[in-house]
């Protein structure tokens, strides 16, 4: 039955190849899934691929590089010396997320926790979060809370108390967009048209993270960093060539860059070659394989078959619900009007064994601890799959908790290696569980 199974999904594979080579233009999308495995280059390198070998790279329809009216905010990381920049937490490791292959380095958050927990390799002791809530954004909630009680100062700017914001030695109110200067290109890749999003009103205290960081900057004696937001803006604008002032585009609502299309025949790729590189020797230079490969998920029916046995579905993670963005909005009374409680959903097969019905709370569980979610019994499933809801909390539940540990599906996800070799990403999709009814005496 398996092998059989697995012979229809490769035809299907094989007829979509077929169909999306034929059709001018096409372009793909993908969503965050496939950058939350350990294997994110690789796998977004083979899907990138694609579109590149049926001639639909920028052309009118199909995957444009855009004019980037708007250039790139200017980056303080340009004024640390190569010394400071290696100290980067997971800098020696995972080149494309914060070392040289970075276009804007980070830091590895694993490593970063870590270092909040153990001293190694070096302490941190103080951490600023701006735009989201820690506790359930980050995998494995459990371990970012006991490094967040590590710390010896937290500062948390938010819309709103939070489950996170409540563990802050200081919470600092921050502006919301009808109350900030900002600019934007759109579409995000294509960039051709710039906006000007105008500040309408301001609340008491509250500023945007931009003007936190400059005033900071400012009360540090530093050097760099100091510029207001507007003062951002207008390099951005002048760097982009779109020859208008921050204030005349407030005036205008938008400039459109006239777009032009197929722009590689006169100026060729941004790789070493100036080709569009199959074969990446840019990752081949920095240490990593230069072709796309397939990896097995670490935690799977295939990898670890003897988890399964226990656990014998495969959970997703990262659903979204239309009514929020992300973690956020469940303060919003008529956001929550659309969606009261977290849905998880699942097959009718799948769902008849422990007898859960459509509407009934029921526990996704695995070997780190277990959620509840709303049941959703939907075919539009795979029978071996549960699709949780990301970003759960409950407001109206007491504080300084609010229920972050009832639903919260990173409770259930894990920040352990294995990290993609180059950019350090985890798994957070395809583990494993299993799944039961909630009795009426456990909803408490």
């Amino acid at each position: 039955m398996g092998q059989r199974n697995n012979l229809s999904i490769c035809r299907k594979i094989r007829e979509a190849a077929r169909v999306f080579a034929k059709i001018k233009p096409a372009l793909m999308e993908w969503g965050v899934a496939i950058e939350n495995t350990p294997n994110t280059i690789q796998t977004v390198r083979a899907v990138s691929i694609i579109p590149s070998i049926t001639g639909n790279i920028d052309v009118p329809g199909g995957w444009i590089f855009g004019m980037h009216g708007l250039g790139l905010v200017p980056s303080n990381i340009d004024n640390l010396s190569p010394e400071q920049n290696a100290k980067r937490l997971g800098c020696e490791h995972y080149k494309m997320l914060c070392g040289e292959g970075a276009a804007l380095p980070a830091a590895h958050i694993p490593t970063v926790l870590q270092a909040m927990r153990t001293g190694k390799p070096y302490p941190v002791k103080a951490f600023l979060i701006f735009g989201n809530i820690t506790l359930a954004t980050y995998g494995n909630s459990q371990v970012v809370y006991e490094s967040l009680m590590k710390l010896d100062f937290m500062v948390n700017t938010d819309l709103f108390m939070t489950p996170t914001a409540e563990l802050a030695d200081i919470v600092l109110p921050v502006a919301h967009w009808p109350e900030i200067n900002e600019v934007a290109g759109l579409p995000t890749i294509a960039g051709n048209i710039v906006l000007a999003n105008v500040q309408a009103v301001r609340t008491h205290e509250c500023r945007s993270d931009e003007e936190i960081f400059s005033a900071l900057a400012r009360r540090l004696n530093l050097d760099v960093g100091t510029e207001t937001p507007e003062e951002v803006y207008d390099q951005q604008l002048a760097t982009g060539g779109t020859g208008v002032t921050f204030e005349e585009l407030k005036e205008i609502g938008y400039y459109q860059v006239p777009m032009k299309y197929r722009k590689y025949e006169t100026e060729g790729f941004k790789t070493p070659t100036g080709k569009l590189e199959l074969y990446s020797t840019r990752l081949e230079e920095m240490g990593y394989d230069p072709l796309p490969y397939y990896e097995e998920p670490p935690e799977s029916p295939v990898s670890t078959p003897e988890i399964a046995n226990e656990y014998p579905l495969v959970l997703t993670t990262g659903g979204r619900n239309p009514f929020f963005f992300n973690f956020e909005h469940r303060q919003v009374e008529s956001c929550r009007k659309g969606a009261r409680q977290p849905i998880a959903e699942i097959h009718p097969d799948t769902a008849s064994k422990p007898d859960i019905k459509d509407g009934d709370w029921m526990w996704i569980e695995n070997s780190r601890r277990k959620i509840r979610q709303v049941a959703k019994v939907t075919k539009g499933i795979d029978p071996r799959v549960i699709n949780t809801e990301f970003g759960w909390w409950f407001p109206e539940d007491p504080a300084p908790e609010y229920g972050i540990w009832k639903s919260n599906t990173n409770v259930l996800t894990s920040n352990k290696p294995p990290y993609d070799l180059a950019m350090g990403t985890y798994q957070l999709r395809a583990l494993l569980c299993k799944v039961s009814k909630v009795d009426e005496e456990e909803l408490v």
